[in-house]
Formats: C-alpha cells, structure tokens, sequence
C-alpha cells in the first residue's frame, strides 16, 4: 500500500483527470473522459537550449540511483512477466557479475494499458471485481475472476504471473510508473458497474497502489520521461 506523500489528494484528482482520456477508453471503452490539454512549455523552466523541460510530476525519477539505470515498460499481462523477470535478472547479474548492490542500481518497471491493473493492492481486486475481469482468464482456484493481485502472490505458480512477484522488487528498490490515463478509465468503468462516486473510486485506487508506485500522466509518457533522466530501456512488452 502506497499513498505518495509528495502532492495532496486533490492535486492527484486533478492531475488524474487532465491524463483520462489518453488511454483508458481505449482499454476499457469509456467514453466520458475527456482530452488532456496539452503542457505549457513555459510554465516549466529550460535549462539551456536542447535540454529536456523539467517537471515537478517527475521528480521521483531523480531520487533513484544513478549507478546504473534501467525503465522496463509493461503493457500487457505477459509483458509484467518479462518486466519483472528481466528487471530481476538485472539487479543479480550485476551483483554476481561487477559486485553492485541494489542501492547502486536504478530501476523503474512502467505499467500501462493492461498491465495497469497489477498496480493495485489485493484489497483493490477483492472491493472491485473490474480489476480482476481486466485478466480475461478465470483463477483456476475459484473458476471466477482473479480477486487478488497475481504479482503479489508468487506461490501462486498457476497465475498468470507465472511466479513473479512484485515484493522482493520493491525490497530491492524498484519503483513502478503507473499509467494515470488508465487509471482514469478504470476509474469511471469501476464507478458505473458499482454506482459509486467516481472520486471515491479514485482516491481509493491511489492510495492503495503497490509499494514505489508513482501515478504518470500515461505509461508512454513515462517510459520517455526515464530515458531522458538516464534509465536505458529494457523492453518487456
């Protein structure tokens, strides 16, 4: 569970709502939201000509190590599995291989488009069946929709996760780029299949997002922002 303390709730809302319309009708089919506006070049300050604008929404990106950085983008459910897998191979063939430790290594997994549903705790998956309907699979368990997060359940070797967890990413330092134009849009076909407040859905949703998650504009938005702070980029899929 994850509440970033960085920027008040109503700053998230607004944030959140500008980013809708970017991705989250395309996965889900809402048509309410509405087009982001586009940036104001001026309101963010230029170093010097040809460098990138700098943005306070992206600054956490500059709170990781700067040893070596890595961005792995992950936009369906078997592209969460190669981020994760890849991101872990990275963190130990550095260590066994020039003796680096964690602390030295930056590394940010992007979840967006369908994988945006792995950013959410298991008590998310159980309050609001959608998330679980997004897989298109049944748990094996049940015969139902997937009530909890598979990326937060390694035992769970017959899960779509096919074993890969989330948690010893987070220990590791890893930190998760979660696209906001989806959440959005989960966010309004959560509220329409329960007749709940779409604010509540979303302050819901937010604060209780996977350890190191941060909400971005959209995942694509992300993944350039990383490359532009120095996170060479690792694929996933």
């Amino acid at each position: 569970m994850h509440h970033d303390p960085e920027s008040p709730l109503d700053d998230r809302r607004r944030f959140l709502a500008r980013a809708g319309a970017m991705v989250g009708a395309s996965t889900l089919g809402a048509s309410t939201l509405r087009a982001a506006p586009p940036d104001t070049p001026s309101a963010a300050p230029r170093a010097t000509a040809g460098d990138p604008l700098v943005h306070a929404a992206d600054a956490w990106m500059n709170t990781l190590p700067g040893g070596h950085r890595m961005v792995w983008d992950a936009f369906t459910t078997p592209g969460a599995v190669n981020a994760g897998r890849f991101c872990g191979n990275w963190f130990a063939s550095n260590g066994s291989g020039y003796d680096l430790k964690p602390s030295q290594l930056g590394a940010i997994i992007v979840l967006r488009s369908l994988a945006t549903v792995f950013a959410f705790a298991d008590a998310m998956w159980m309050k609001y069946p959608l998330l679980g309907q997004q897989l298109r699979t049944m748990d094996p368990t049940t015969s139902k929709p997937y009530s909890i997060n598979p990326f937060l359940h390694p035992e769970r070797g017959d899960s779509p996760a096919q074993g890969v967890s989330w948690t010893p990413l987070v220990a590791q330092g890893v930190h998760f780029a979660v696209c906001a134009g989806t959440t959005a849009g989960l966010v309004q076909a959560i509220a329409a299949s329960q007749s709940l407040p779409p604010d509540d859905v979303l302050a819901d949703l937010v604060a209780n997002q996977i350890g190191n998650a941060h909400q971005m504009a959209t995942g694509i938005v992300a993944v350039g922002r990383a490359q532009e702070k120095g996170f060479t980029y690792g694929g996933g899929g």
